[in-house]
Parts: C-alpha cells; structure tokens; sequence
C-alpha cells in the first residue's frame, strides 16, 4: 500500500511540473488585462494601441505553437517544456522592464512564443503519460493551471493597483518561471515519443511506473502497432482517414475563442470600469471571477471521466450563448451603467466564466491530444493552436474598439457562435470518454475506411 501511495504521490509531481507552464500562459494573458489599466495612462495609449499591446502575445503564441508542432515529434514533449521556460524568463524580464509600447509588444511577442509551445507540449505530453482510466482528468490540469495562473494575476494586479506598478505585475511572474525551468528537468519523456524514436527500453521503464508491470508489454506493443501503421508528416495532415480529426481539432479551437474567452479574460477590468466600478474595485471583481474559474475547472476535474467530454461541451456552448445574449440585450438597451444593469451584466460574466471553466475551457484540449494520430499529434495540435491564436488576436485587437463605442454587438455575436458551436459538437464530435489512445486511433482509421467504400 505503501508503494502504491507514493507512486501516486510520484506521478502527481510529474503531472503537476509538467503542466506547470500553463500556469504562465494564463498569468501572462491575465495580468495584462490589470496592467493595462496602468500602461495606458503611463504610455498614453489609444484604444488601437491598446488592442495591439493586449493582443502581440497571440501573434507569438500562433508562431510559437507551428514552430513547436514540428519540434514536439523531433526533440520530444520534455525538451519542448524546458524551451518554453526559457522562452518565458527571457520575456518577463523584457516586458517588465519596456521603456515604451514597441519593446513591450516585442516582449509580449516573446512571451507568446512561450505560450504557443506550451500550448502543443503540455497537452500532448500529458494525454501520452497519463492512464486511459484518468487521462481527461489529468488532461483537465492544463486548464487548471491557467485558470490558476489568472487568478494569480488578478490577485498580484489587486495588490500592486494602489501604486499602479504595473511592471511588478509583470515581473511577478519570474518567480514559476525559474520553477519549470528547474523542475522540468526531473520530468520523464514520454513512452510513446520514446517508442518512436527506438528507446524502448526507457519508455518500458516509464510505463512500469504508471501501469501494473504485466500490462507493459500489450502497452509497448499497441503502441508499436500504432506507429507502424502510418509515417508522419504535414502531407499525412490531408490523409483521407487523418483528414477529419484534424478539421475536429482545428474548428474546437476556433469555436473555444469564439466563444469570447479571451476578450473576458483581457478586458474584464476594463468591462467593470465602463459599469462604473473604480480600478480598485475592478481589479477586486476580477479576483471573484478567478476565484469562480478555479472552482469550475475543479468540478470539471472530478467529472470529466464520468460525464463524458462531449455532453460538457454541448451543455456549455447554450449556457454561455445564452449569457452573452442576455449581455447583449443589457448592452444595446441599457448600455454598461452602474445599478440593476450592471450587476445584471456582472452576473452574466460570472456565468460565462464558470461554464467556460468547466467546459470548454477544460474539455477542449482533452480531446484534440485524444483524437489526433500519433505520429501527427504535435504537427497537427500545433496547426489547431494557430488557428487558437489568430482567433484571439482578431477578437482581443477589434474588441477594445467596439466595447469604446458602446455596442453591445459583440456579444450578440458571442450569443450566436454559442449556438454554432452546440451545433458543431452535436453532430461532429466523437466521446473518447475510457478508450486509450491507441483504441480512438483504430476508430478513426475503420471509420474513415468504411465511409471510403
């Protein structure tokens, strides 16, 4: 009892350091939205350049995730790891210390680079190294680390807001970079990246530590199987039977930022300031919808091997469309005031937010790492994320706009994507729920055979 104990004790801080780059990704996309309040009176920006600021950091990740596909299958998930946390201290140090908006877009480019490795490495690192039986669980870690990494920012953004210190909310965030960057170190490769680079051995050693020691052998030969069956590479991308788990992964991530996450996560700050809330008590409120996403992604955690992935993304995709409608209606009829209205507004951001976390939020990237083929899941994940990235950066850079000029538009369009997105699942969307990867691969391989005669 004792072993078993401690291996689960083992397995949980490689789960934890290998997830812990998502950590900096979401501290890095939730600090700007309480710096921003500041660096725009510090540099006098205009509603374009703030978008543009807000917005550099998904330019970087949408490089950084198609650099990072092709390198995931050729350094391996450990390595790509411990690139991003170089990647992310060389940016923090850069960003906190920009003398004007041009260094802090470039840095926050750097920054964005770091994210987009992460966002490849992490996923697939966790769904290869984790047991079917717990792979969306642990594969919910990503989204715990961000919503955590948020938090994080909200709370360091409070804290720092009497004295408007934005570069020390920039700053902060030195502190877990240095801990990947030490902690990633210790971590395993993945078994499966290992088999496919003839290191067996290894990847035996590695199998033996997370699944009894008599399943290793069927485990290496599936995995043996899977790889024999196909050669990856960009032109495997278009392959009849490849083809249409890729349009899946592709239009999860589109539909994930089209939902409006990103643009709750930049500017809700700004949002409760336009309600009529001060900086102070704007930043406050943040730390309430942190506080709310850490709760959900929880839940999540503790459901998403039960429920399955694809009732949560349904169920999620109306809940939220239906709280950007009623956003929209508060916007165009009433406008962001202060009063009934306004906590009406706060409401339906609370809402969003806590649906998001439990569903999309999470569930997304559990099933990109579970549907895509082995030998073309990084390449593959890396081309879903750049499609991630310049979703966000459209939305995060005309949002700032639009929100100036009062309309409430964009949430009405948030409203009708909710509705697309439910649509998109329902009829698109296979449950991986309790099936290991190589069993979802066969699946897409016989499916996409038979619909081929």
């Amino acid at each position: 009892m004792t072993s078993i104990k401690k291996s689960r004790r083992s397995a949980g801080v490689v789960y934890f350091f290998g997830a812990l780059g998502a950590l900096l990704w979401g501290y890095d996309n939730g600090v700007i939205a309480g710096a921003m309040l500041f660096i725009k009176k510090d540099f006098d920006l205009d509603p374009g350049l703030v978008g543009l600021v807000t917005a550099s950091i998904t330019l970087g990740a949408g490089a950084g995730s198609l650099l990072s596909g092709a390198l995931a299958d050729k350094l391996g998930r450990k390595r790509l790891i411990l690139l991003a946390a170089v990647v992310f201290s060389l940016g923090i140090v850069a960003a906190s210390l920009a003398p004007n908006p041009a260094i802090l877009i470039l840095a926050r480019l750097v920054l964005g680079l770091g994210i987009g490795i992460v966002a490849v490495s992490i996923p697939i690192y966790l769904a290869e190294l984790a047991p079917a039986a717990i792979r969306g669980r642990v594969g919910t870690l990503t989204q715990l680390m961000i919503a955590s990494g948020i938090l994080l920012a909200y709370i360091v953004n409070y804290l720092f807001s009497p004295t408007g210190d934005w570069r020390w909310m920039i700053g902060v965030a030195i502190v877990p970079a240095l801990a990947l960057l030490v902690g990633v170190v210790f971590l395993p490769e993945s078994p499966r990246w290992l088999v496919k680079h003839g290191r067996e051995d290894e990847a035996r050693t590695i199998l033996a530590m997370r699944i009894p020691a008599d399943s290793v052998d069927a485990s290496v030969a599936e995995i043996h199987r899977t790889l024999a069956a196909s050669k990856g590479s960009w032109r495997d991308l278009i392959q009849p039977w490849v083809r249409p788990a890729v349009i899946v992964a592709v239009l999860l991530a589109i539909f994930a930022q089209l939902l409006g996450i990103n643009t709750i996560v930049f500017y809700a700050p700004t949002i409760l300031s336009a309600i009529g809330f001060s900086d102070q008590v704007a930043l406050l409120n943040t730390i309430g919808f942190g506080v709310v996403s850490i709760i959900f992604t929880v839940i999540a955690f503790r459901i998403v091997d039960v429920v399955g992935r694809k009732k949560l993304l349904t169920r999620g995709s109306l809940v939220m469309g239906g709280s950007m409608l009623v956003m929209a209606i508060i916007s165009i009829t009433f406008g962001l005031t202060a009063g009934l209205t306004g906590y009406l507004a706060v409401l339906c951001l609370v809402v969003f937010k806590a649906t998001y976390s439990l569903t999309w939020g999470t569930v997304t990237r559990v099933v990109q790492s579970e549907i895509l083929p082995l030998t073309v899941r990084g390449t593959a994940l890396g081309l879903a994320e750049v499609f991630n990235f310049a979703s966000t950066f459209v939305l995060s850079a005309v949002f700032p706009m639009l929100l100036a000029g009062g309309t409430g538009l964009p949430f009405f369009v948030f409203a009708i994507i909710g509705i697309a997105a439910f649509v998109f699942v329902r009829f698109f969307v296979r449950e991986s729920k309790g099936l290991t990867l190589e069993q979802i691969e066969e699946d897409l391989r016989t499916r996409n055979r038979d619909s081929a005669r």
